[in-house]
């Protein structure tokens, strides 16, 4: 039996699944490459002035293999009991979904059985985003926001996708458990900057080619959506019934689309729109996050709460310690300092949720003081302070599932494209696309809308001012999907399910009785 890797990582407030399309950089970055990443990535495109596929086609994201996972043998899962009164298990997958009869790998599997087994329904699968994230090192953090009715009557079953941690964990050479060490500069400002980040970028791709070759074309999204049908069979359900929250709703999306008639009950909460192009998913997150930096900004100045007080135009003050930052960067002991990268990652991880903010603003304050030591814990807080192969898998796994511009020269133009719509999250998100321009292996999914025929009604989650994914996907993909049900969360913060009771419990109710509230339902809490 496999064992854990380490501690579930805390999750201030009541929850940070994370989307990381476009904001892998600096967490790559700081894994030993001049490079850039999940969750999760979390715009609208037209500004970027480039020919983005147009998303009209009723196709769906993905093509359905020749062999599918139904056709294929599914050994039984073997359960054990383990981490207090969880069972563990491990599902074995094909390597390769186009040579079944190949190479296998594990992935391995946390579950919770229903604790009234007279009402048991079945299995309720949770995803809580990513990509890179182990949902088994998160599961405590989902059972503790669960509802009672769905702890009675579900097993409730999360796993590590593969390539994460204990499946079969990708590699890009460096060793297990490493020490956070600096992040560079996620925007080269000068031609021999970007030259040099651009190296970085190939050396970086090059080194996770050598670790882990194999596994880097069947690592994306489709792959983990065909995993989660082998799941389905394995565990006895007749059909599915799935959470996914930020990119786990890709990977649910991606079934649907694949596997429509198998799905029983599917909540999507704070959605990815799949029809969008790599560059209108970095543009809509790149909005999300400045429109939650400028909130930030207006609790700053209104409560004693927060020391980081600036002049009448914050943005240009925190552009201005990110610039002296690049020069004369603030001590933070132990050989580290707070640059440029380690400022960008302290933002990313005080904007998930309110609830950061106070700790974001004593940081910011304790930089333009001189003390970068608050400013270096966020930033390896935001990267789960190296112990996980996470940063690794996300890169990987935005690049199989968004193909992205090859033309090199043109990524400082796209900076400033996106600097004039979110001057201080624009340029760092473009130049993080461009590690999927030198990327060995070649992208697996086609973005397209999710229309998934068949389907019962799916209920798609989205909040008014999530950051990471804004409430416009959560409104597209609700009328991309032929029954698709949209449920508003009116406030910040991302996933839903974590912070409205209200959501919870039309979440209960949907799954326990299918019967989704009315489409266009709003909670206020």
């Amino acid at each position: 039996m496999w064992p854990p890797l380490h501690s579930p990582p805390g999750r201030c407030g009541a929850g940070r699944p994370r989307f990381r399309t476009g904001l892998g950089l600096a967490a790559a970055l700081a894994s030993g490459a001049t490079l850039l990443a999940a969750c999760g990535h979390p715009g609208d495109r037209a500004a970027s002035g480039r020919d983005a596929p147009a998303a009209t086609s009723t196709t769906t994201t993905t093509t359905t293999p020749s062999t599918t996972t139904s056709t294929l043998p599914v050994t039984p899962i073997t359960w054990s009991p383990c981490m207090g009164d969880l069972q563990c298990g491990t599902l074995t997958v094909p390597l390769d979904y186009a040579d079944p009869s190949g190479p296998t790998i594990g992935i391995a599997l946390a579950r919770h059985p229903a604790e009234d087994p007279s009402a048991r329904i079945g299995s309720l699968v949770i995803n809580p985003g990513g990509p890179g994230v182990s949902g088994i090192d998160d599961f405590d953090n989902e059972l503790s926001v669960l509802t009672p009715g769905l702890l009675d009557d579900f097993d409730i079953v999360t796993f590590d996708p593969r390539g994460v941690e204990r499946s079969d964990p990708m590699s890009c050479g460096e060793g297990a458990n490493a020490a956070p060490g600096p992040v560079p500069d996620p925007v080269p400002q000068t031609a021999a900057a970007q030259t040099t980040f651009i190296a970085g970028l190939r050396a970086y791709a090059a080194a996770c080619e050598k670790a882990s070759g194999a596994l880097l074309p069947n690592i994306g999204t489709v792959d983990v959506a065909q995993d989660l049908e082998r799941l389905r069979i394995a565990l006895g359900d007749s059909a599915l019934t799935y959470m996914g929250q930020s990119y786990g709703t890709l990977i649910g999306e991606t079934y649907a689309a694949m596997y429509p008639t198998h799905v029983r009950a599917m909540v999507l909460d704070s959605p990815i729109d799949p029809a969008l192009s790599f560059d209108q998913m970095t543009v809509g997150q790149a909005k999300g996050f400045e429109g939650e930096l400028d909130a930030f900004f207006t609790w700053c100045a209104g409560t004693s709460a927060c020391p980081w007080h600036t002049t009448s135009d914050p943005t240009a003050a925190l552009e201005a310690q990110m610039a002296q930052s690049r020069t004369d960067p603030a001590p933070a002991g132990s050989g580290r300092s707070a640059g440029p990268g380690e400022l960008f990652d302290a933002l990313l991880d005080g904007l998930y949720a309110t609830t950061e903010w106070p700790e974001l603003g004593d940081a910011l304050a304790a930089d333009a003081d001189g003390n970068g030591s608050p400013v270096v814990a966020m930033s390896n807080h935001y990267n789960q302070d190296g112990s996980t192969n996470g940063s690794d898998v996300a890169v990987a796994v935005d690049c199989a599932d968004h193909p992205a511009m090859k033309n090199l020269s043109a990524y400082s133009y796209l900076a400033a494209l996106y600097k004039a719509v979110a001057p201080i999250f624009g340029p760092p998100l473009a130049w993080g696309e461009a590690a999927c321009a030198v990327w060995p292996s070649p992208p697996t999914r086609t973005p397209g809308p999710v229309a998934a025929p068949g389907a019962p009604p799916i209920l798609v989650v989205g909040t008014t001012n999530d950051p990471a994914t804004p409430y416009a996907w959560a409104v597209s993909v609700a009328h991309e999907l032929q029954k698709g049900v949209l449920l508003t969360r009116d406030g910040n913060d991302h996933v839903s399910y974590f912070y409205s009771a209200c959501v919870r419990s039309y979440v209960q109710s949907y799954f326990v009785s299918l019967t989704p509230p009315p489409s266009g339902t709003v909670c206020t809490s």
